[in-house]
């Protein structure tokens, strides 16, 4: 039992170490940790209750608001999950891409560069319309601007790592086509 415990604590620390974390970088944010902290605080912010809590309103409305913003995080969650998939041996939660990885350009990478931010922004959304709460809606808010930070840091290192990549951001948009902060094509 005690060999089978430091065996999942060993995969886990070399797991850590293949992403590219290290503990002088969780002082200094040499990889983009903070970045990755900071998403994921936002995100489980998104389980405090709404506010203001509205009491009085059609029931019409609530039940639209409730049934769309349910439709937009379920949206949100298949984007994010397919995008996980095609990252496959990829996937790294840092904005640093790992030494062996290759350049994902396909399935959903083809039309936009950042699938999973945008699958996290559709599930906050979601959240905001079916809760009506003014503190998701500022959650919300919060996780774009962060999001586009990660993305922007992950973009630098991609078009170093990948020369192609260049061309990839003139012809994709970032995360969500037609709002401009959130595609800031070149």
């Amino acid at each position: 039992m005690k060999l089978n415990k430091s065996k999942r604590i060993n995969d886990i620390k070399t797991l850590l170490s293949k992403w590219g974390f290290s503990k002088q970088g969780l002082f200094n944010n040499s990889k983009g940790e903070w970045y990755l902290f900071t998403q994921i605080f936002l995100i489980l912010l998104h389980l405090i209750p709404p506010y203001p809590k509205i009491n009085h309103i059609a029931f019409s409305i609530n039940t639209f608001c409730i049934i769309f913003g349910l439709a937009i995080s379920i949206l949100g969650l298949f984007i994010v999950i397919k995008a996980f998939i095609d990252l496959g041996e990829n996937l790294t939660p840092l904005p640093y891409p790992m030494n062996e990885s290759s350049l994902i350009k396909n399935n959903s990478y083809q039309n936009v560069r950042h699938p999973l931010y945008q699958g996290l922004l559709f599930i906050s959304l979601g959240i905001s319309i079916f809760s009506l709460s003014l503190i998701h809606l500022s959650l919300l808010i919060s996780l774009s601007y962060i999001l586009k930070i990660k993305a922007l840091k992950e973009e630098e290192i991609l078009k170093m790592k990948f020369p192609e990549y260049k061309k990839y951001i003139k012809e994709v948009p970032a995360i969500i086509k037609k709002i401009k902060y959130l595609d800031w094509r070149s």
